[in-house]
């Protein structure tokens, strides 16, 4: 076994810092769809509608007035479970930096942002890697364009999986200001993955079905 990546293909130390990658990744995903994602307990939304349609219905009883206050309300209590929100993902953020999170137990959202700082180490690990060991020789039967493609497909995922989960966290600690770079990096990254993995498809299975089918 070798630790560096060669002629002989890759190393070991490369394909640990992958699949940790991956691990890391597809646990991030679970973690995320697990989450409450709006930060409320649903229970609570249902309340929050139901006193505000409450609060309507009585001031349809005492006058226009009344009435345009209730119909504000839903929006009063929206914007303070928004608020709330904010404020409960900044001290997640915070308790993850200074280490208080770890003294009674991680929570979902915590775990989370840890997953966060966890990707962009492997990255950032997996760059200064790179730069001290080759990759192992292209396919012979790779055409220019495709090894041109493969590198560059490198460097962009690369340097996403940096940006994605950074632009998270900015997200998660400087509010919805960020929420525009996170997407546009969450899309680059599946597009630059999609590529890759049509591109290794495209050079392993469909290859050999083409070659077989020549045979044929």
């Amino acid at each position: 076994m070798h630790l560096r990546t060669g002629a002989h293909g890759y190393g070991v130390v490369t394909e640990a810092l992958r699949w940790l990658t991956v691990a890391a990744l597809g646990t991030q995903v679970f973690v995320g769809y697990a989450m409450d994602v709006d930060h409320a307990p649903d229970g609570e939304r249902k309340r929050l509608d139901a006193e505000a349609e409450r609060r309507e219905e009585a001031a349809e009883q005492q006058g226009e007035a009344a009435e345009e206050r209730a119909e504000a309300e839903p929006e009063r209590l929206e914007a303070a479970v928004d608020a709330r929100r904010d404020d409960e993902a900044s001290a997640v953020f915070g308790d993850v930096v200074t280490g208080d999170a770890f003294a009674d137990g991680l929570s979902l959202p915590e775990l989370h942002v840890l997953l966060g700082l966890f990707v962009i180490a492997l990255a950032l690990t997996r760059i200064l890697w790179r730069r001290t060991t080759p990759l192992p020789p292209s396919a012979e039967h790779l055409s220019a364009g495709e090894r041109r493609l493969e590198g560059r497909l490198e460097k962009v995922m690369l340097a996403l999986l940096v940006v994605v989960p950074a632009s998270g966290l900015l997200l998660v600690a400087g509010g919805d200001g960020w929420l525009a770079v996170q997407v546009a990096a969450h899309f680059a990254f599946l597009a630059a993955v999609a590529c890759h993995v049509g591109l290794v498809l495209n050079n392993t299975v469909f290859r050999r079905n083409r070659h077989l089918a020549r045979m044929l």
